[in-house]
């Protein structure tokens, strides 16, 4: 039992430190944004053209490899994510065209699209079966961890030289645990002679539910609620991270070195939205999608908050902004997360939740070269009413799901009392 114990928080250490390691090579460019505008002179709608871009091919890389890692090597393909990942931000250092930027986003999006369906699949093979809620939301603190890499240390280099040490660091650093990843991370507890985990559940799993394909589980369990609530957060939660520094330096009148004191508060935020994610979660009896209604609405409240009360002070717009980030991080959490390790019966855990973040980062692509086109005509207001609308949107589209879900569940309920009354009477007579 202790070996076994031993190994899971190996794997649980290795998958959190290589999912905030990707954040650490991808949210740098929201961070060296500022600086890469001044130095070429460019518009926002163009540097939010290289935002959506990387949203969109991560997106559909999400929906390509999420598959794929249903069939490979976790340990490989995540390896060849990170490599690439090193390289490309190294390279992108060098840079100074806007096309080659461009070009270098598009291949670090791709590479980042190998980690999350991945690993969602090797967590589901190390750990029980009902630490899934748990582990979800463990891993993806991952990413205020590369937020803090991000945006505190990436800050702190461009406040201090020039941008493209920004990422530089970040490049040789994945670089060197690319190759630490290779060598420590197994893919399933059989690979170092362990029991498994997940037996009962497993070989249900495979006698019972592996041929279902990806659109036959989609409309089995009307996963489109879901996919639009997936759109919402992501529209929300990464256009605060592309767009804050930028949006706190025009309407806080902040240099970057500033800016980069009061947005650091932002990923700890995020964290204690995680946090307050899987507590709400637990306290409903893990109705994930009930929560997440609940995560949205308090979300659009903060919202409205920054535009009624974030010209008083810095501070309170860094407050009102940043709970309502961190709200939709602990939405994430559970949608990206805890729901498709709910999946893992269909044996679709890695291709559902690469679907799922397909479908998030491919709103978020849209959303980012929208804003930054809404900044340039009408200014930050409009673009606080585009994401209260999505919330809007988002919280219905639940509450339909959730409404659903009960429905269903009753009538497997009725079904099962009359198959055991059907039962009880045969014998009977």
């Amino acid at each position: 039992m202790k070996r076994i114990n031993k190994w899971q928080i190996r794997i649980f250490l290795l998958c959190w430190v290589a999912y905030a390691s990707i954040y650490f090579g991808r949210v740098n460019l929201s961070v060296a944004l500022p600086a890469i505008q001044d130095a070429f002179g460019w518009t926002k709608g163009q540097i939010g053209l290289i935002g959506s871009l990387f949203f969109w091919v991560y997106g559909f890389g999400q929906l390509i490899n999420g598959q794929i890692g249903d069939r490979v090597s976790t340990r490989k393909i995540i390896f060849f994510g990170l490599i690439i990942t090193a390289i490309v931000n190294i390279c992108f250092g060098f840079c100074n065209t806007f096309f080659i930027m461009i070009v270098l986003w598009i291949f670090n999006a791709y590479a980042q699209s190998t980690l999350w369906g991945p690993m969602v699949k090797s967590l589901a093979n190390w750990f029980d079966y009902e630490k899934r809620s748990k582990i979800a939301i463990g891993i993806s603190t991952s990413m205020v961890g590369g937020y803090l890499l991000a945006w505190g240390l990436s800050g702190a280099i461009i406040a201090r030289s020039k941008w493209n040490f920004a990422f530089w660091i970040p490049g040789v650093c994945i670089l060197i645990y690319s190759i630490v990843w290779l060598l420590f991370f197994r893919n399933h507890p059989k690979e170092v002679d362990l029991k498994l985990p997940n037996t009962i559940l497993k070989e249900y799993n495979m006698k019972n539910e592996s041929e279902y394909t990806l659109l036959q589980v989609i409309v089995e369990s009307k996963l489109w609620f879901v996919v639009i609530a997936c759109f919402v957060q992501g529209i929300i939660k990464d256009g605060i991270a592309l767009w804050a520094p930028s949006l706190f330096m025009e309407t806080q009148n902040l240099d970057i070195k500033q800016t980069t004191q009061f947005i650091i508060f932002i990923p700890i935020m995020n964290f204690f939205g995680m946090m307050l994610a899987g507590y709400l979660n637990k306290k409903l009896n893990n109705q994930e999608k009930l929560t997440t209604v609940i995560l949205f609405a308090i979300g659009m409240g903060m919202i409205l908050g920054f535009v009624k009360f974030g010209p008083i002070s810095t501070v309170v717009a860094l407050v009102f902004l940043g709970l309502s980030s961190a709200m939709m991080f602990g939405a994430n959490t559970l949608l990206l997360g805890v729901i498709p390790m709910n999946f893992a019966k269909y044996n679709k855990a890695s291709t559902i939740a690469g679907f799922l973040d397909f479908c998030s980062y491919v709103a978020a692509g849209f959303a980012a070269f929208i804003t930054g086109s809404i900044v340039d005509r009408v200014g930050w207001g409009g673009v606080m009413i585009f994401w209260i609308v999505c919330s809007m949107v988002g919280i219905l589209a639940l509450l339909f799901s959730w409404n659903y879900d009960k429905i269903a569940k009753r009538k497997q309920e009725e079904s099962e009392q009359l198959l055991d009354y059907q039962i009880i009477k045969e014998e009977l007579y």
